[in-house]
Formats: C-alpha cells, structure tokens, sequence
C-alpha cells in the first residue's frame, strides 16, 4: 500500500508539472462532462415519450422494458464516446507537448476528429463489453456473493489494463479498435512481462484529495445546528456549493493528469524514450507483476 501511495504521489507529481505548463488540457474532462449533461437531457425527452406512447397503445411490459433497454444502451454508447474522444483529445495534447509543440484546444480536437470512425468502432466495443461486464458482476454478485463482486472486479480490472494504450494508439496509429486493443495488449506485455497489474496509484491520491469533502460536511451539521433560520439554511447552501465545486475540480484534475500520465508511459513503452517532466524508474514500475 505504501508503495503505491509513493507511487501513485509521484506520478500526480510528474504529470501536474506538464499540467502546471498546459493548464488549458485541463478543458477537455470539463468539455466531457458539459457534453455528458447535454446527451442524458437530449436521450430523456425521446425516451420519457417513447416510454409515453407504449403506454398509450397498451404495449406489453416485455415492449416498454425493451425500449427503455435500447434508450439506456443508445446513452451509453454516447456516453463512453463522448468519454473517449475528449481524452483522444487531451492524450493528443499531450504527446504534442512532449513533442516540444505548443498544444491548444483546437489541435486537440483536431486530432481526435481525424480518427473518428475508429473512435466511433472503439466506443461502441467499450460500451458493449462494459454493458456485459455489468451484468456478469450483477449475476456473479446474486449468486456467490463477496466472491461474485470480486471475481466481477478482477475481470473489470483485466479489461482495463489491456485496453490501457487502446486510446493512444487510436490516435498515433489510426488502426482499427480490434487491432488497437491487441497492440494495446501487446505493448503491455512485450514492456512489462506476461502478468501485469495496474498500479493504481493515481486513484489513491485522488482518494486523498476527496476526504476533505468528508471533514468539510462533517462540520456542517454542528455549525448549521448551533445556528438557526436563514442563517443556518445559507451555512448549509454555503457547505453545499463548495463541496460541488471542490469535488469537481478533483475530478477534472485527477482525470487530467491520468491521461497526461498515459501518454508519457505510451511514449516510453513504444520508443523507450523518457519524456520530458517524467522519470524513468517512474515509468517502469507503472505497471508490476501480480
């Protein structure tokens, strides 16, 4: 655990220094979430009406949970597209800083658009194979329990590292998301050996930076108690607001600097070059044997 969190320090240390210096790359996760709140608004309106008019024909309930199963999947599907092309994007970014070029907005969005039959094939993967991964954990969960949720975690987590380097090379490589997954899996074995596990260390220092949403509604009970009236609903709206504001600034952050991150260990895994703001013992122990 220790070694992760020292690790996990590290690496949010090396990608806020190329942050720190493109801090426009942080846009992209809050581009992705205004688009995110713009698809579910768009997908609930048909969907309400849709649900609506089954309704009104006396459709049959196996009609309506059909049509609410394709709306969800047709919103999950744009989901994980909007998700992947903004971090195409942000990835494109930062292989263009660590290439010495100037990355804007533009030039990033440019980039993911040049590839974007294979991002549209690749979101449609990711969506279908998160959609059974869901309901494998569900069953597996229903019928073992603890061990189901595990096992249903373990195969989620095999999935993510082998689909780690699918994005990077969607936008350097332009090959198909089918061949983009098996040079994704590829590049992880032929650097890092046959049995890999994530380090995970971004994820516990982005943990670290939430708790003080924790101690910050702790305190509001006490202090809207010792209050009354108006002043105590503007204490808890007070409270309220900035935990919303402080909790999506970590998100924004954290997910910035995983993809920054990403890029630096694509580039040293396909060219054994160390970028520029990273460290090579860094990049190695990105990835350990189970």
């Amino acid at each position: 655990m220790f070694e992760s969190f020292k690790r996990g320090w590290s690496m949010a240390g090396a990608s806020w220094s190329v942050l720190k210096a493109y801090p426009r790359l942080a846009l992209f996760p809050v581009l992705s979430g205004v688009a995110l709140i713009g698809v579910s608004a768009v997908l609930i309106i048909p969907t309400g009406v849709a649900a609506a008019a089954g309704a009104g024909l006396n459709a049959s309930e196996n009609t309506e949970q059909s049509i609410l199963a394709v709306a969800l999947f047709v919103w999950y599907f744009l989901c994980t597209f909007v998700i992947v092309f903004c971090n195409a994007a942000l990835i494109s970014c930062a292989l263009q800083s660590f290439a010495g070029q100037t990355p804007t907005i533009g030039s990033g969005f440019a980039a993911a658009s040049k590839r974007l039959p294979q991002i549209l094939g690749w979101s449609l993967i990711a969506a279908t194979v998160g959609v059974i991964l869901q309901a494998l954990q569900t069953l597996l969960t229903d019928k073992l329990g603890f061990l189901g949720d595990l096992l249903g975690a373990i195969f989620s987590g095999i999935w993510g590292v082998a689909t780690y380097f699918v994005v990077p090379v969607l936008v350097t490589e332009g090959v198909g998301p089918i061949a983009a997954l098996k040079r994704s899996s590829g590049i992880l074995r032929r650097t890092w050996g046959e049995s890999l596990a994530g380090s995970g260390g971004l994820g516990l220092i982005s943990v670290l930076f939430i708790l003080p949403l924790f101690a910050l509604l702790a305190l509001g009970g006490p202090l809207a108690g010792s209050t009354g009236g108006a002043v105590s609903g503007a204490i808890v709206g007070t409270l309220i607001a900035v935990a919303v504001v402080y909790g999506l600034a970590v998100i924004v952050v954290f997910t910035a600097l995983g993809s920054i991150f990403r890029a630096a260990v694509f580039i040293y895994a396909t060219t054994g070059v160390t970028p520029s703001h990273m460290d090579t013992t860094l990049l190695q122990s990105s990835f350990r044997s189970k």
